[in-house]
């Protein structure tokens, strides 16, 4: 898969592939249906890196490139696209409405980039740590909470980790190889990401990432890597409501799959809180 590749040589990209992988990621119509110079001006590089960048994936030409995209992406991308289409056409121009339309047309095509057996490997892996700790700058540390949250009601081990870079490395020092750190990255990867990631391979622990469609550029490389698109321009205003339920949907499959568990705990978790109030 593009995709996959992508992910393997994520150091090795110059700024101008940067651009171009993001573009591709963010708009694959584009890439999938257009040409090589179409790509090359929308994100104001030169075509020669375009021949680069395919070159580069492993393809002979654009051509080819071109056909795999087509392949990966479009045929699963249309029903998305023709209902975001038909709800804003179908909608008086209010900002509500063109923002539903958008958000279902991001949420359709969640499963054409992780799929329920990757998201059940995740649940177990979380479940199984010895202590979860996360990671989130910006917007990003409002799921960072959430997720802390959900898993600490499972009678989880989790941890914030925040402060400046200090406080940080001092946060790193106590990574364990039981240990799994769960890492948010959007727009770009966050401030810190590339010692974090380092010290975690450092320490034998897990690195996970939820990221938009440009995690697939983040260096180093996590363990794994949950990349999706969120709805709306890479440059405009985008929301969390994509990976907020890829978030859902990994805490309902720890759930299930740790159910006895799982409720004896939130069993517990009610005892209590009728105890503190």
């Amino acid at each position: 898969m593009i995709s996959s590749k992508v992910q393997e040589l994520a150091g090795s990209f110059t700024r101008a592939e940067k651009k171009l992988v993001q573009a591709i990621f963010e708009r694959p119509q584009v890439a999938a249906l257009g040409t090589a110079t179409e790509l090359a001006q929308g994100v104001e590089v030169h075509e020669a890196a375009v021949t680069r960048l395919v070159r580069k994936l492993g393809f002979e030409n654009y051509s080819s490139f071109r056909s795999a995209m087509q392949s990966e992406f479009i045929p699963s991308q249309e029903p998305a696209i023709r209902m975001g289409n038909s709800l804003a056409r179908a909608s008086d121009g209010s900002l509500l409405s063109s923002l539903v339309a958008q958000e279902i047309a991001a949420l359709s095509l969640i499963e054409n980039h992780i799929g329920m057996a990757l998201i059940n490997e995740v649940a177990s892996e979380l479940m199984q740590a010895s202590r979860i700790f996360l990671f989130g700058r910006g917007n990003a540390e409002t799921l960072s909470l959430l997720m802390l949250k959900r898993l600490r009601r499972f009678g989880k081990d989790t941890i914030q980790l925040s402060g400046d870079p200090r406080e940080l490395a001092e946060q790193a020092l106590s990574f364990r190889p039981a240990d799994i750190v769960l890492i948010f990255a959007f727009r770009r990867a966050p401030r810190g990401y590339a010692p974090l990631v380092e010290s975690i391979r450092e320490a034998k622990a897990r690195s996970l990432v939820i990221s938009g469609a440009s995690g697939a550029l983040l260096s180093p490389v996590p363990d794994r890597l949950m990349n999706v698109p969120r709805s709306g321009e890479q440059d405009a205003f985008q929301t969390l409501t994509v990976p907020m339920t890829i978030c859902n949907a990994i805490i309902l499959a720890a759930g299930a799959q740790y159910k006895e568990e799982s409720l004896r705990m939130l069993d517990r978790l009610g005892t209590l809180i009728r105890r503190f109030e």
